[in-house]
């Protein structure tokens, strides 16, 4: 018997408790770890400064600039709060959690660094800052684009399907949203605008996989005869799961590319987009389709009772 014979023999369905119980303890990790950042920092997750304001300073020396460095020489001029990476071969990328910065001080701050790694680039030397109503203003704006992402998703998958099987792949899409601020919240990653694409392409290969399963339990539903639901939910996702693996799995690679081969710069950015993946492969299969048959095996007792 070949794997995708065996896949097919697989009692997805008949185990959901045990899918909705790791799913429930991998959420509940991520919110516990909201709650102690709440109580020990004053904020659920560590925004950064497009979030929350500061300023950005960017510049190339004659020598690459060791991060470590950097960043004790920031913290020696009173800035502790800072997030420093390397940008390109000799550049440097330091973010400082303060709305501005004393031109005497950046100034002293880039002295420091040329007595370490020679002369500054003065073509590349930039000094930006981001105000505290901007960054509050984009975290509204990211926030509304995720909200209206997922009702639309919703109306999309309701038209073309049905209402539950939206409402399922919709829970599905907040699992992978709760899971994915988890793991920001438990490593304590700076969350910062490019993550908004991040959770913008984490709900579009959810829904992906979660529409190709949806598609199939429709497919199935017109030639249903007396065969019980979860019976024929399972069938279309151990149909659909070589499917749904193939695709995830050449996307993780190239993101895995990205983390590896990025930099820094990208390595949070990218983290994120591989935990979204992994979390929406699962979601699809593992979550919106058993939420699917619980939902209609509900309807279905419910007619049931009506007629006796």
């Amino acid at each position: 018997m070949t794997f995708r014979e065996r896949i097919l023999t697989w009692d997805i369905i008949g185990k959901t408790h045990t899918w909705f119980t790791a799913s429930s303890i991998i959420i509940a990790i991520g919110i516990v770890a909201m709650v102690v950042n709440m109580v020990s920092f004053g904020s659920p997750l560590k925004f950064g400064i497009d979030f929350i304001g500061g300023t950005v300073i960017n510049a190339s020396f004659e020598k690459a600039p060791d991060e470590a460095v950097v960043r004790d020489i920031l913290s020696a001029n009173g800035y502790s709060n800072v997030t420093v990476q390397r940008a390109g071969a000799k550049g440097i990328t330091m973010k400082v959690e303060t709305s501005e910065i004393d031109p005497a001080v950046s100034g002293k701050i880039i002295s420091d660094i040329v007595a370490k790694y020679g002369a500054v680039d003065t073509a590349t030397e930039e000094i930006t800052s981001i105000a505290p109503v901007i960054g509050r203003d984009l975290l509204r704006r990211s926030s509304l684009a995720l909200v209206l992402s997922l009702l639309f998703t919703l109306l999309y998958i309701t038209i073309r399907f049905k209402f539950s099987f939206g409402l399922a792949t919709i829970l599905g899409m907040v699992h992978d949203i709760f899971v994915a601020l988890g793991i920001l919240a438990v490593f304590r990653v700076p969350l910062n605008a490019p993550f908004v694409g991040a959770f913008l392409a984490i709900i579009t290969y959810s829904v992906q996989d979660g529409v190709v399963v949806m598609d199939r339990i429709r497919e199935k539903l017109r030639y249903r005869a007396k065969e019980p639901f979860d019976k024929l939910a399972n069938a279309a996702v151990t149909e659909t799961w070589m499917r749904s693996f193939n695709t995830s799995f050449t996307t993780f690679l190239a993101v895995l590319v990205l983390f590896i081969m990025g930099g820094a710069p990208i390595r949070d950015f990218s983290t994120t987009l591989l935990v979204g993946i992994i979390s929406g492969t699962y979601s699809s299969i593992y979550i919106s389709t058993p939420l699917l048959v619980l939902w209609v095996q509900g309807r279905e007792k419910a007619a049931a009772l009506q007629k006796a």
